[in-house]
């Protein structure tokens, strides 16, 4: 198992997948339920969103050849994906002022562990596209365990911020949400032009 791999999947999955902030929204969507529920809500949604990435870590590679898309030009599309979902991030669409308006998308809450929990939050575009890049990027099995390992473990953590959240929303506030939020988009943005620039790189043969 590769250190710098296993490094690399987990921060950049962990930036995607925002634990801390995807707590907040919890804690917001789940304040007038029990316990008990909201730990059933929390594994549903987790369980859910391990379902989906694992099934787009298998079979991103086969659908982009089947389309004659090029990973170059996944990664630059993919760059993109990532940079507005960082934009959202560093704007505040998800804090829970936002999430509370009549104007939400989230107003519907017959089922919040698929919606907005798995999708988008824990397993939006943005992560979808994070492990497609790392997945089809594998050279082989032992890469590929890696980038799912590390997956796992970000998915774990997220387990933990959702089990917690009511303590973390103690700790930091609306305004450290917020704070750790926007700097975990930050992260995410100059991470998407990282993967612009790699995907340029590759399709126009730039040294």
């Amino acid at each position: 198992m590769s250190p710098d791999l296993f490094l690399s999947a987990f921060v950049s999955m962990f930036v995607v997948v925002d634990p801390f902030g995807t707590a907040a929204v919890f804690a917001a969507l789940t304040n007038k339920l029990d316990k008990a529920m909201q730990k059933r809500i929390a594994v549903k949604a987790v369980v859910i969103a391990a379902i989906i990435l694992t099934t787009f870590s298998l079979v991103g590679e086969p659908l982009l050849r089947h389309m004659s898309i090029s990973l170059p030009a996944f990664r630059v599309a993919g760059g993109i994906l990532l940079f507005v979902t960082a934009f959202r991030m560093i704007m505040g669409f998800h804090d829970p002022d936002q999430l509370n308006s009549e104007k939400s998308a989230y107003k519907d809450r017959s089922d919040i562990a698929v919606f907005p929990l798995a999708i988008p939050l824990l397993s939006g575009p943005g992560c979808i596209t994070a492990i497609v890049m790392f997945a089809t990027s594998s050279k082989n099995m032992v890469d590929y365990a890696t980038v799912m390992t590390a997956t796992g473990c970000v998915l774990l953590i997220a387990l933990s911020c959702l089990f917690f959240a009511g303590f973390l929303g103690r700790m930091f506030g609306p305004t450290g949400y917020g704070i750790v939020t926007r700097v975990m988009g930050i992260l995410l943005a100059a991470m998407s032009i990282q993967f612009l620039s790699d995907g340029f790189h590759q399709l126009f043969n730039i040294q």
